[in-house]
């Protein structure tokens, strides 16, 4: 037997990925912006921005989303106010709705 047998390669094919979800888009996080209902004061000008499932219904938000109303209840946006930008944007996994 060939002395280079035994470093044979213990070679594993990756497991493949159960879900891959698309990257949020910037039409999601400008209707979060744009019609967040659900504001909560964190503290030091920094404010958390959702939608809520109720405000999904209005015809507006309705066509700014588009086919990704579930997507969008899952995403806060935490807002500073004192520099007017956005500090984070926050999506949750998949299958997991906002209360």
């Amino acid at each position: 037997m060939a002395p280079y047998k035994r470093f044979a390669s213990t070679y594993r094919p990756a497991k493949a990925a159960t879900s891959v979800r698309a990257p949020l888009t910037g039409a999601i996080i400008d209707a979060v912006l744009r019609h967040a209902d659900l504001h909560e004061d964190l503290g030091c000008g920094r404010t958390l921005m959702r939608i809520s499932p109720k405000r999904l219904g209005d015809i507006q938000v309705r066509s700014a989303l588009g086919n990704q109303l579930d997507r969008a209840l899952g995403v806060s946006i935490i807002w500073n106010e004192r520099e007017g930008e956005i500090l984070r944007v926050l999506d949750r996994p998949a299958g997991q709705y906002a209360a």
